[in-house]
């Protein structure tokens, strides 16, 4: 125990944090062996509040008891999360429900650190308790960030009050509500009043395809007014309908971050054929001059190459399925080398983060035709990229016998070992991610059992290739991490021979 006492707060949170990965309850029951391991967790324990539904008369007598005095968790609070309050359809004592209706205000009101709260929406929730939560979260001087998460819809009388402080606001949906748009007049009324001090606005319906339900962008913006116009300067949209008109563009004129995911054309909508497509947003961004600094998108076309073209500055790129199951293969090529011909030489000497998920192998997989673009990128602090399996073969004895500037262990035909001595020249290098793609032959398939077993091959010779590459230079001082692996420069057991080992497997994703 001595020993554990003496390690540095720091420390010992960190262990409070492995141990609660495993079990919430075993991290709170180190607070109680003494109290240097109590003040040391006790922060961390209590950085997020939950309330819930059956719990909430105690949770709530608990922090109004000693209001105004402080509690812990009004000093250490700064997340709260709401999983309903009072549903109509849970039997509460009147005893209780009084109870709640008296200092549910007090209890919210105390915990005047929290910055963030996240409130899972109940489709019986009580219209007085949804109006006390408001005027509670209203009185919170730090609260910036608002996320509502809606499995159910509200009833028809269910209202958002206005938050003065507001400055993310994030409404994620379940797919396949009856009736969704009826929660869309009120969402975007309080988007209109949080202007002009919203600057993120993250809008997700979790669904991959359309239907009579599926909302539009704009319906979300209908209630600002004319006059005044959002200053949006990050925005996120998944599974909307998504288009840039006259009536949009004028909210996104400050936009600095895209990020759009599962978006489809209205022209798709009107025309029957509503599959996902990122339709106008490029044209219309590059007409109006918006510039971003940061894109994260699924679906690249060669609107979005010409954009890229148009335009210098861009520090943070990611593309989680350069290439489409629905895309041909000739096209997807043909992408990848205007991508890297065309698009990516603007943005070489302020790109910060580049992250190519290719999907399926082809062009938009490293190899030598991007490596003279890659090599011109120094001011990359992280880098991530798809390889071809043809690119990753395992070298056979003799194979690099009087070949010149070829070092040994290394082979022509790896990849790998091309990136890696490419990303030695990196100054500011942090962190390299590799990932191994489905073969083109599998490619709008719907078994994945061949394709998975593909990559977990490749995924195992990328990661004998980075454990045998040599040699090392002061230059590689950067992390490796693969699928399922993460690397780093150690040394042998004997304190020589440094090269890339594993430090730890990935079990999550």
């Amino acid at each position: 125990m001595t020993g554990l006492l003496s390690l540095p707060t720091e420390l010992l949170q960190d262990i409070g944090v492995e141990v609660g990965r495993s079990a919430k309850t075993v991290e709170k029951a180190l607070r109680l062996v003494c109290k240097q391991i109590n003040f040391a967790l006790e922060p961390q324990i209590l950085s997020t509040i939950k309330l819930l539904p059956i719990y909430l008369p105690s949770q709530v007598e608990s922090l109004a008891a000693t209001h105004p005095k402080p509690t812990s968790a009004s000093k250490y609070a700064t997340r709260l999360r709401i999983f309903g309050l009072c549903p109509e359809n849970r039997d509460i004592p009147p005893g209780e429900e009084a109870k709640v209706r008296s200092i549910l205000f007090s209890a919210v009101g105390s915990l005047t650190r929290v910055r963030t709260v996240v409130w899972e929406l109940c489709d019986l929730e009580q219209e007085w308790a949804v109006l006390l939560l408001f005027d509670a979260l209203g009185s919170l001087p730090l609260l910036q960030d608002l996320h509502l998460r809606c499995w159910f819809l509200p009833k028809p009388s269910w209202q958002l009050r206005q938050l003065p402080h507001i400055v993310k606001f994030t409404f994620t949906c379940a797919c396949g509500l009856d009736n969704y748009r009826s929660i869309i007049a009120p969402v975007a009324r309080f988007i209109g009043c949080t202007q002009p001090k919203l600057k993120t606005l993250i809008i997700a319906d979790q669904q991959s395809y359309t239907n009579e339900n599926t909302p539009n962008f704009d319906d979300f913006l209908s209630e600002t007014p004319d006059s005044a116009f959002l200053n949006i300067t990050h925005l996120s949209l998944s599974g909307l309908f998504v288009g840039l008109d006259a009536t949009v563009i004028p909210h996104l004129r400050s936009l600095i971050s895209l990020h759009i995911k599962n978006i489809f054309s209205p022209s798709g909508q009107a025309s029957g054929n509503p599959g996902p497509s990122s339709g106008n947003v490029w044209p219309s961004l590059r007409l109006e001059n918006v510039y971003l600094q940061e894109i994260v998108t699924d679906d690249v076309q060669l609107a979005l190459i010409e954009y890229l073209a148009s335009f210098s500055g861009l520090r943070r790129l990611r593309l989680t399925q350069a290439s489409r199951y629905c895309t041909s293969p000739l096209a997807s090529d043909q992408l990848a080398i205007e991508f890297y011909g065309r698009a990516l030489q603007n943005h070489v000497h302020s790109l910060e983060s580049l992250e190519i998920d290719a999907s399926y192998e082809g062009n938009w997989c490293f190899a030598s035709h991007c490596s003279d673009i890659i090599k011109r990128c120094a001011c990359l602090t992280s880098l991530k990229l798809s390889i071809n399996s043809k690119d990753i073969e395992e070298e056979k004895n003799g194979d690099d016998d009087g070949k010149e500037d070829s070092f040994a262990g290394r082979g022509t035909r790896n990849a790998i070992f091309l990136l890696l001595d490419i990303c030695a020249g990196l100054p500011v290098l942090r962190s390299l991610e590799l990932l191994s793609a489905y073969p083109e032959r599998t490619r709008g398939a719907r078994c994945g059992t061949s394709a998975a077993k593909h990559r977990g091959r490749m995924d195992t010779k990328i990661a004998n290739s980075i454990k045998s590459y040599a040699p090392i230079t002061s230059g590689h001082a950067f992390r490796i991490s693969t699928a399922w692996e993460e690397f780093e420069l150690r040394c042998d057991e004997l304190g020589m021979n440094v090269s890339y080992r594993r430090i730890s497997r990935i079990t999550e994703h």
